[in-house]
């Protein structure tokens, strides 16, 4: 056809050239002027876009491949209506504009051409035609390498209504570029070689044909790849071409450059596209585009002169070496042969479309179930998770199985200490005794030595001894002391090992952990085959409630025999106490009717004894008798009553007995009755919890019924909607054939009609089959997804289950939280015990710090005293000298004048004498005050050692404080870990959550597609219903299109079965998010449960370690007050000793003055007997002890 008229001629030429990606793309314009570009492109290959104005008239696009030698071909294409003024400025959007943008209505896609040329041996003789630029992200085989393009403008313009297509064949343009590359020698263009770099031979295109070429070629493979390709489209390019609409429709020349850019970038952009989408060369067709095929059939509709024309160019063109020229005029004369035969009737074409119709439907269907595969390939993952959740908890379990294990092994070491530590206080104890056994017989021997030996280096030498021993008890307690740290040493070495022996058992649980995951399979297996045993265990659950019910009616028959039984006991017990009562008060009257007739015996036998005295009175006598015959009878009535009463009190007894063993077997019998009620209420319970499986297992049971069942109701109203829909298909299949049925009428002679439509039944048989298979596929993928579904189902059960597991350990949790609590209240026991021995040692030392003042101000006056009284004796001793010197001399004189002064002298020795005897007594009473002393500072170093042993207790005490607080943060860290692993598995549980979200707003997307698949499969209904509306009165259907006609109905209940299906899976998914919704309250419950108990834990670690230092500084301040009394006993050493020296001297002066009154004196025998006697009584060894006594009581405190 030809072109329209055009307006006015503009003679400008613009020129843009495209090279390889690595490339820069650069461009020139001539306008008017004939300027050509400042700068050339690569000598690489690259394609040529060319509008000239002026040719005739009309835009040019110039389209080569960048081969050398090889010709370029051009399009004409009228120009719009809407045109710039002449004397604006050119830019990029003064392309040309493609012809085949809009088309009723639809926006275009293709922006140009691309055309390679290659032999014409390859790919079975067929030349594919060239591909669209829309067609380029579908295209598997297109590289920049052996592709040339014509880029048309990016920018929006009003596109020009396309009318026809000028299909005569233009001269070559290489003129043109020639002229263009000729103008400077140096610069020459691209197109030097052939590019067969980047693909083989096989897969390089056929030579592209011009668009006239292209006009109207409708052969069997293109109206295939028409109906394969119709709903394909290119996403990236059209966001592309929806980004370019908003570009302004006039733009400065200094944004041409940067525009020329983008071009460049968005085509290299789409061949890398269609490279990575490159899987299977072999398998690739090169299809035309959609929007050429609307252009084709708008120039030429089905039916036409041109249509025929074009389809027989097709044919004669495909596989043929012949010039365009020579293939026309065949197709001129094929043309002339078939106008006799007159034009196929509409109704073929109606049948062309509707099986087309039924292929895209088939595709549609193919895609849907490739998507659900898709979809329940996705749900493999969360099933993974549950499997790795399972695993997580059996660690979890046996983890806590090893800190049992540790535990136990533990405390069986803090038992050895124990019985260790007991061993050593036993030590310790018997050498305690042993010295104390030795202090006692040193104290002996003291005293022995004070009674028999007068010296003093003795009585030093003991004192030495003892100060030895004491410093070997000190030695022996920093010996202990030494020994217990060692022991800590040895504690800490044991640590390590432990630690060491731990790492060893994390192997071990990693072993253990493997061998968990074999037994978890085996358990999933035995859990398949314990789904198989589901209706017995229904049976056992009804066999149980029937035992339930008869046990609970046994146990209110004992319950209430129990409170019979309960009844007679209590009132056998009452008969009882009052019997006891009874048999009380007959013994009672019984001694006393013993009482009186022994009393009554007495006095008969008085009377008889007064009777035979006194044998006058016959009379008397008689009575006598009488009234002993008559006691006697009544004492033979009183033993028979006795010997009734006796019997009776037997019998009782014998009753009593009787009861109380019938008592005792009630008893029994009600201790047994109890523990059998106990025993049937653990079985009770028992019963119940399985009671309680069978019926969640009888309700899942339940709920896979009733989905099978919802599945059966689905499948059987697909079924019937398919039924329906086959009938409507043969009815239309039926018009369609008595259309068939009447084109063979009218048509006579067109057997070439008849072989095309018995390949196309063949084709739809074939088509069948496919059907069929497809159907078989379905229903295999039906099954997969009913197991799929029951896969869900097993992975929901084994969730549940993990609850339960995990609402366990938060019980065993909670038990651990119990029993730490139950610790602590022992802690604050003990640190109460120690507070209350704190405050008695306190006491104690206040007390002993009395008694230490006491003592010290007993013995300052023991020393006064003792000072004082030694200064009277000196007096005395003076005065007596004195007085003995001077009486000596009185005596000396007396005794020459008279002898009578002998019996005054004999008096004074007596009255010395009796001051001997004094002295001795008061030297007795000074003993035992020693004695007395000495027991005290016995009963002082009792309670110094009561008070060491109590400070070891405390010592000790305070360690095993420590390591309990030890064991405390170590039980605190491993809660923290704890709860690291619950907040790990709470993420967890997240994780799956948002898995889960995920796959449901997967599930959502795909039933919205598949809603809009619907949707438009309604519409393709509606015009099927339409088009067979015409075609009803028709007659006999075929039997290729009835069962065409069946397998659209079988497709269409497929489709509605699983919509059906997508229901049931969209309640299923919503119960799932409201169960992951319900999951993930309980997890943040959990949590926070978690983060109270840990917070509750560090509070109460920060109290103990508060208690610790605050028993450390108790134990520092007692240190400190014990240290205090031992320098107060060193201070109170050393007065001793000083005291001690001072006696020295006063002795050796109290020795110098008796040797001196000794010596001057001069009296008699006598007379020096009592001084001897004196000398003895004041002997020095004598003060000495007494002075040595007095500093050990000095020394004692």
């Amino acid at each position: 056809m030809m072109a329209d008229p055009r307006g006015p001629v503009d003679h400008g030429v613009q020129i843009r050239f495209i090279t390889e990606p690595e490339g820069a793309a650069e461009m020139g314009t001539l306008r008017r002027s004939g300027r050509r570009p400042a700068k050339d492109a690569r000598a690489s290959t690259y394609g040529v876009a060319v509008r000239v104005q002026g040719i005739a008239g009309q835009p040019f696009v110039v389209l080569n491949s960048g081969e050398k030698g090889a010709d370029s071909f051009g399009v004409q294409i009228k120009g719009g209506n809407n045109r710039g003024s002449p004397g604006a400025l050119s830019s990029d959007s003064e392309l040309p504009e493609n012809p085949y943008s809009q088309v009723k209505g639809y926006p275009a896609t293709s922006q140009g051409s691309t055309s390679d040329e290659e032999p014409r041996d390859h790919l079975n003789g067929k030349l594919l035609r060239s591909q669209s630029q829309a067609s380029l992200t579908g295209l598997a085989l297109m590289s920049p390498s052996n592709r040339s393009t014509s880029l048309l403008e990016l920018a929006p313009q009003k596109t020009p209504s396309v009318n026809t297509i000028d299909t005569a064949p233009l001269s070559s343009v290489d003129s043109l570029i020639n002229k263009f590359d000729g103008q400077k020698g140096s610069q020459v263009r691209g197109r030097t070689g052939r590019r067969t770099k980047t693909l083989p031979q096989e897969q390089q295109r056929k030579r592209s044909q011009s668009l006239d070429s292209r006009l109207s070629r409708d052969t069997r493979e293109d109206r295939e790849l028409q109906s394969t390709n119709h709903w394909a489209r290119g996403t990236k390019y059209d966001n592309h071409m929806d980004s370019s609409k908003t570009l302004p429709q006039k733009q400065s020349p200094f944004s041409s450059f940067s525009r020329s850019r983008q071009t460049q970038d968005w085509v290299l952009q789409s061949f890398e596209e269609s490279r990575e989408k490159v899987q299977d060369p072999a398998m690739v067709q090169f299809k035309s585009t959609p929007d050429l095929l609307r252009d084709q059939r708008e120039a030429a509709p089905p039916g036409s002169a041109d249509h025929m024309k074009a389809t027989i160019y097709g044919i004669l063109r495909e596989g043929s070496a012949d010039s365009e020229a020579s293939v026309r005029r065949k197709v001129s004369l094929v043309l002339e042969q078939m106008q006799p035969l007159g034009m196929v009737s509409p109704a073929s074409t109606k049948a062309l479309v509707g099986q087309a119709e039924l292929t895209r439907k088939m595709e549609e269907l193919q895609k849907k179930l490739d998507e659900e595969v898709k979809k329940r390939q996705k749900l493999e993952p969360s099933r993974i998770g549950l499997e790795r959740q399972l695993e997580e908890k059996a660690e979890e379990c046996h983890r806590l199985q090893e800190l049992l294990e540790k535990r136990k092994g533990e405390v069986q070491q803090s038992a050895k200490e124990l019985q260790n530590m007991k061993l050593l206080l036993g030590q310790e104890e018997g050498l305690r005794h042993g010295l104390e056994t030795q202090v006692k017989e040193l104290q002996l021997k003291l005293k022995h030595s004070q009674n028999l030996d007068p010296g003093k280096e003795s009585l030093l030498k003991d004192l030495l001894e003892t100060r030895e021993l004491l410093e070997e008890l000190l030695e022996g307690k920093q010996r202990v002391e030494e020994q217990l740290r060692l022991r800590e040493r040895e504690l800490t070495a044991l640590k390590g090992a432990l630690k060491e022996e731990v790492a060893s058992h994390d192997q071990e649980v990693e072993h253990v952990r493997l061998q968990y995951q074999r037994d978890t399979e085996q358990l999933r297996r035995s859990m398949q085959d314990a789904t198989q045993d589901h209706a017995a265990v229904e049976a056992e659950r009804q066999k149980m409630s029937s035992l339930v019910r008869e046990l609970q009616k046994e146990l209110e028959e004992t319950s209430e025999e129990t409170g019979h039984w309960q009844n007679m006991f209590q009132k056998n017990k009452e008969e009882l106490r009052a019997a006891k009562q009874e048999l009380l008060q007959l013994r009672m009257e019984k001694e006393e009717i013993e009482e009186e007739l022994g009393e009554k015996m007495e006095i008969l036998q008085r009377d008889l004894e007064q009777a035979r005295a006194s044998t006058r009175d016959t009379q008397q006598v008689e009575e006598l008798k009488k009234e002993l015959q008559r006691t006697q009878g009544e004492l033979k009535e009183l033993q028979a009553e006795r010997q009734s009463q006796e019997v009776a009190g037997r019998h009782r007894n014998q009753v009593l007995e009787k009861q109380l063993s019938v008592l005792r077997a009630e008893a029994d019998r009600s201790r047994d009755l109890e523990e059998q009620n106990l025993q049937l209420q653990k079985t009770l319970q028992q019963l119940r919890q399985d009671c309680e499986e069978a019926s969640k297992a009888k309700v899942a049971s339940e709920t896979e019924a009733m989905v099978l069942g919802q599945r059966q109701a689905t499948v059987e109203t697909t079924l019937r909607e398919t039924q329906e829909e086959n009938d409507e298909f043969r009815r239309r299949i039926l018009g369609l054939e008595q259309q068939l049925k009447e084109a063979r009428g009218l048509v006579e002679g067109g057997e070439a009609v008849e072989a095309r439509l018995r390949d196309k039944v063949h084709r739809l048989e074939v088509e069948k089959q496919q059907l069929e298979e497809a159907l078989n596929v379905a229903q295999e993928e039906e099954g997969s997804l009913a197991a799929a579904k029951r896969a869900l189902e097993i992975r929901l059960e084994e969730a549940q289950r993990g609850l339960a597991r995990l609402g366990q350990e938060q019980q065993a949790l909670n038990r651990a939280l119990e029993e730490e609590g139950k610790q602590r209240e022992a802690l604050r026991k003990s640190k109460a015990e120690l507070e209350e021995q704190k405050r008695l040692l306190n006491r104690t030392v206040d007390r002993l710090n009395k008694e230490l003042e006491q003592i010290g101000d007993d013995s300052k006056l023991a020393l006064q005293q003792l000072q004082s009284q030694m200064e009277d004796y000196k007096e005395k001793a003076r005065k007596e000298v004195a007085d003995a010197q001077r009486q000596a001399k009185d005596w000396a004189s007396e005794a020459e004048k008279n002898s009578g002064g002998l019996s005054r002298l004999q008096d004074e020795l007596q009255r010395l004498r009796q001051a001997l005897q004094t002295s001795q007594a008061e030297r007795d009473t000074a003993r035992l005050d020693k004695e007395l002393l000495a027991q005290r500072l016995q009963g002082l170093e009792q309670e110094a050692e009561n008070k060491k042993r109590s400070q070891d207790d405390k010592a000790r005490q305070l360690k095993s404080l420590e390591e309990k607080v030890s064991r405390l943060e170590a039980e605190l860290d491993e809660e923290k870990n704890t709860v690291e692993l619950l907040t790990d598995r709470v993420n967890r549980g997240r994780d799956q959550v948002d898995q889960l979200r995920t796959e449901l707003m997967q599930e959502r997307s795909a039933r919205q597609d598949l809603e809009c698949d619907k949707i438009s499969l309604e519409r393709q209904n509606k015009d099927l219903k339409t088009r067979l509306a015409s075609s009803e009165g028709l007659q006999k259907p075929s039997a290729s299109f009835s069962q065409l006609e069946s397998q659209n109905q079988l497709l269409q209940e497929r489709l509605q079965a699983e919509e059906r299906e997508k229901t049931v899976l969209q309640s299923t998914n919503r119960k799932l998010e409201r169960r992951v919704k319900e999951l993930s309250i309980q997890i943040d419950d959990e949590r926070q449960h978690v983060n109270d108990q840990k917070d509750q834990l560090t509070l109460r670690v920060k109290a103990l370690k508060r208690q610790v230092d605050e028993a450390e500084e108790e134990i520092e301040r007692l240190d400190s007050l014990r240290k205090k009394a031992q320098r107060e006993l060193e201070e109170q050493h050393e007065v001793n000793e000083q005291l001690q020296a001072r006696i020295k001297s006063l002795e050796k002066d109290s020795w110098r003055k008796a040797s001196r009154s000794a010596a001057e004196s001069a009296l008699k025998q006598e007379g020096l007997s009592s001084d001897e006697e004196f000398d003895s009584v004041y002997d020095p060894s004598s003060i000495a002890s007494l002075l040595t006594e007095s500093n050990l009581q000095t020394s004692s405190c």
